[in-house]
């Protein structure tokens, strides 16, 4: 699979939001399997969000690109002590089978600890994503057993709310 990584720029910043919303929100994130379509409407981020991020020194958002353009993004962020984060991950909903997205959190992984020296990288999911919690684990992460509410504040668009965020981590080599 031919793709390249790079790190976002501030002129990256409405591609990254759009692909974020292609993934997991509206009708084209159902050609995936990792749309939130059917638990949450309305904006997953916003052009503002993405920008922010991209400017702050602790957060990068990794992009991986081919010939087709912006394919996946992923947010990484140090957050001290040897430990990262890693979020917003987004892969276009055409390209969700076929091993895009293990070469992203591949890539996420090395550069977390080659930016920071990152020991562990944790991530939050919705409860109920159970497929998404399996993938993850797959790839290494475990269920740390800490729990996050679910920001309905900042998402209107709930269309349940039976749900909060669970954190998974790993260590890294």
């Amino acid at each position: 699979m031919g793709v390249d990584f790079r790190f976002a720029r501030e002129g990256d910043v409405g591609a990254v939001a759009a692909l974020v919303e292609r993934a997991y929100r509206g009708p084209e994130s159902a050609k995936g399997w990792a749309s939130e379509a059917d638990i949450l409407t309305g904006p997953r981020s916003s052009v503002a969000e993405i920008a922010g991020l991209i400017a702050r020194a602790d957060s990068r958002f990794l992009l991986a690109e081919d010939a087709g353009g912006l394919a996946a993004c992923a947010l990484i962020q140090d957050h001290g002590d040897g430990r990262a984060y890693f979020g917003m991950f987004a892969v276009a909903p055409d390209r969700q089978v076929g091993g895009l997205g293990k070469i992203v959190m591949a890539e996420a992984e090395r550069a977390v600890r080659d930016l920071w020296s990152a020991r562990s990288l944790s991530l939050t999911v919705i409860s109920i994503r159970d497929t998404l919690i399996g993938w993850y684990e797959r790839r290494g992460y475990a269920l740390t057993g800490e729990t996050e509410p679910f920001p309905f504040h900042e998402h209107s668009g709930a269309l349940r709310r039976d749900f909060h965020l669970v954190v998974m981590a790993k260590a890294l080599g």
